[in-house]
């Protein structure tokens, strides 16, 4: 049974989207420090609490899937014990890629803020699918809720601050 009552879209305010991407860009820096790719996520409760913060480890993980919004999905469903995120909040500092929505789509996740666009992304040279997350959630049976732009000045230019290097 569902415990937590459902959550609409407008409820949630921008102040409070902004206080979660700050969380999520505090962790795409610390990983970025540890050589890490800039990108962060973090999961939030129907409620507004905290479940997981989560950076990309592709690098020190050398596994391709470990994309932040995929770690932080992954970290809050242990953290509650059950694979169901129904009506959680994913805030990633720039539009997930389809594995990331469809991680989340799987997951139950409705709600989706993001700070960067695939067109950021793209620039700072992390490429794509030739598919952005929104053209992909309209797509999807999934009804997924997107929030763009949420701290798009700091997570641009944090991204654009840590483009890829040719290895």
């Amino acid at each position: 049974m569902e415990t937590h009552q459902y959550v609409k879209l407008d409820s949630v305010t921008e102040l409070r989207l902004k206080r979660w991407m700050k969380a999520a860009l505090a962790e795409a820096e610390r990983g970025t420090e540890n050589g890490e790719h800039p990108f962060g996520a973090a999961i939030y409760t129907p409620e507004g609490e905290q479940l997981s913060v989560a950076c990309n480890t592709v690098c020190s993980t050398n596994n391709p899937a470990a994309h932040a919004e995929v770690n932080a999905i992954a970290s809050a469903c242990q953290a509650i014990g059950e694979p169901s995120l129904t009506n959680h909040w994913l805030v990633a500092t720039a539009e997930p890629c389809p594995m990331c929505l469809s991680t989340a789509a799987i997951a139950g996740i409705k709600f989706i803020a993001f700070g960067a666009s695939q067109a950021v992304v793209n620039e700072a040279g992390y490429g794509g699918l030739g598919v952005t997350g929104r053209d992909l959630a309209r797509q999807m049976s999934a009804n997924i809720h997107l929030r763009s732009s949420i701290l798009a000045n700091d997570c641009v230019s944090f991204l654009l601050r840590n483009r890829k290097r040719n290895r």
